[in-house]
């Protein structure tokens, strides 16, 4: 069961939780609002929160203050008292955070809506606009005065993006349509949980003929709907599913998928699975979405679910970079009965493993979980990784790029936005580390020291302090970390996560290896497809990656990673 940390404890003299190991994994959240059974954003999160505890039996501690000053004395508790993760959601907290991070280098703390530069804080940001922009396009439909609101609780980044979306789309369909904007801190000092003043406000509103309402501002926003409702006119929802609150006056929802990025998230921390410190979730990645259920569902005409699906494939293109719609498998494309992949031989623990019992890892469950949703069956043959980008468009449809590399680049198609690669798209993200041997005598105090490992296909070749030193391109971490212990390179730059791993669990490597750079370089393995199968199935190859970049945030997927580490 959670543990519960009552705000009493943290304003009395000579009384502090009990103090967890620093090693511990010990979740925690700290909501910046006083309700929590909101309906809306905080619930959410605690639905993930709690999925964590169910499915892990790990207890987690939850506290909540929406005063600032206790917040930031709740998060220094927290803290001290050993917790890590823990989870740090709303813009409004992002001073706090950046303040009270660098004290606690060890404690990981977890963004939700804002990102900010300290190490020790991963960020989950999501694409606001993409949901707010579908719900702006059916408001336009049942707003007979050309006229709607958009109420806020505090101008911060993730509700400022709710607000032009919902602009965007609305005035895309009525270019001459009003939309009137305000902001409940102007009003209350409890932005996100007076629902009172905002169900004044929507009265107002809506006695001034605006006929939609788009609430974004946490609990506050159920007054907005109340309102709605009490007026007989329509709001829109948001962070949760609330057609169900009012049915028949609330048009859609523009959902979060918060529960579930906070599950993975969780998980992440759990094995030190992050890739990369920022995760930034859209359609794209399933992480935003309109809702459509039996309680709104009268209030959507054909055409308009024709104009929403028409928009949610444009916004899918437009993303990707590919002309056209590519908003599912169930449209009548062309697609392949199978799919040949290369996948390295080159083991990367715990992504990808080919050997003797067949190729397995992290990313070969994503691959299955695609073929399973595209109907289309995947084979796969473990090459090296050179040989492997050579036979594209020979022997294979597909390979598994390591980083994005010239060879992979003239024989292959990587997914694209905006002329560029799309690292949002890869099928997987990670840093190099800088790893070099303990007490190891160096002729001055440069981290990079060559001679230097690199992986290969390595994007490291574009940071500036390699420009000139010597570096070998070694296809295996634990060849790069006995040409350590062998003193034939000095700096090994690897994938921390199967490092670190070979470290603890190799006694060969352990107490003579240490990490002396935790992230050195950005790199992203891709599913690259053959120029030639990209040509003959284009659309199906932007649904594929787009499919793609969906599962690698899904439940479903880190659901099952335990068993690579027992």
């Amino acid at each position: 069961m959670r543990k519960w940390i009552l705000l009493l404890w943290l304003a009395t003299p000579g009384l502090s939780a009990d103090v967890l190991p620093s090693n511990s994994f010990a979740p925690a959240i700290l909501f910046n609002s006083a309700i929590v059974l909101d309906g809306s954003y905080n619930e959410s999160l605690l639905a993930g929160m709690e999925q964590f505890e169910q499915q892990k039996g790990l207890p987690f501690t939850q506290m909540a203050t929406a005063d600032p000053i206790l917040y930031r004395q709740s998060l220094e508790s927290l803290a001290m008292a050993g917790h890590s993760p823990i989870i740090v959601p709303g813009g409004g907290t992002q001073a706090i955070v950046e303040a009270i991070a660098p004290s606690f280098p060890e404690t990981t703390f977890i963004s939700i809506g804002y990102q900010t530069d300290a190490p020790n804080v991963r960020s989950i940001l999501f694409r606001e606009w993409d949901g707010a922009y579908l719900a702006g396009v059916l408001a336009a439909y049942r707003s007979p005065n050309r006229k709607v609101a958009f109420m806020g609780g505090l101008p911060v980044r993730s509700v400022k993006e709710l607000e032009a979306g919902f602009r965007a789309g609305f005035n895309r369909i009525l270019p001459d349509g009003q939309i009137t904007s305000l902001y409940l801190s102007e009003y209350s000092d409890r932005p996100w949980d007076d629902e009172s003043k905002a169900k004044e406000l929507g009265r107002q509103l809506f006695s001034s003929e605006h006929d939609i309402v788009f609430a974004a501002a946490g609990s506050s926003g159920k007054g907005a709907l109340a309102a709605a409702a009490e007026a007989d006119k329509l709001a829109i929802g948001v962070d949760q599913n609330q057609n169900g609150m009012y049915p028949g006056h609330v048009l859609t929802s523009v959902v979060k998928h918060l529960d579930r990025a906070v599950y993975v998230a969780l998980i992440s921390e759990r094995w030190q699975l992050w890739r990369s410190p920022v995760k930034r979730l859209g359609l794209a990645q399933g992480g935003v979405s309109i809702s459509i259920d039996e309680n709104n569902q009268p209030l959507l005409s054909q055409a308009m679910l024709v104009e929403l699906q028409k928009n949610r494939g444009r916004l899918l293109a437009e993303s990707t970079g590919m002309v056209g719609v590519t908003n599912g498998v169930d449209q009548d494309i062309e697609k392949p009965q199978s799919l040949t992949v290369a996948v390295p031989e080159e083991v990367r623990f715990p992504f990808i493993q080919a050997d003797d019992s067949g190729i397995t890892g992290i990313a070969i469950d994503a691959l299955g979980m695609l073929s399973r949703q595209l109907g289309v069956e995947f084979e796969y043959r473990a090459m090296p990784t050179r040989r492997g980008a050579y036979s594209l468009g020979e022997s294979v449809d597909g390979f598994i790029a390591i980083s994005h590399s010239e060879d992979a680049e003239k024989r292959g198609v990587f997914p694209r936005r905006g002329g560029d690669v799309d690292e949002d798209r890869a099928l997987m993200t990670w840093d190099l580390a800088a790893f070099q041997l303990i007490n190891q005598d160096l002729a001055d105090a440069s981290i990079l020291q060559p001679p230097i490992t690199i992986p290969p296909g390595s994007g490291t070749d574009n940071l500036k302090e390699l420009q000139g030193l010597e570096s070998h391109v070694i296809g295996s971490v634990e060849r790069q970390l006995n040409m350590l212990l062998r003193r034939h390179a000095k700096t090994a730059l690897a994938d921390a996560l199967h490092a670190d791993h070979l470290i603890d669990n190799r006694p060969e490597f352990a107490g003579r290896i240490q990490k002396v750079a935790a992230s050195v370089s950005k790199e992203s393995s891709y599913l690259v497809l053959s120029k030639a199968f990209y040509q003959q199935y284009p659309e199906f190859s932007e649904i594929l990656w787009n499919r793609l970049s969906a599962i690698r945030e899904s439940v479903e997927l880190w659901d099952g990673v335990d068993r690579y580490f027992q």
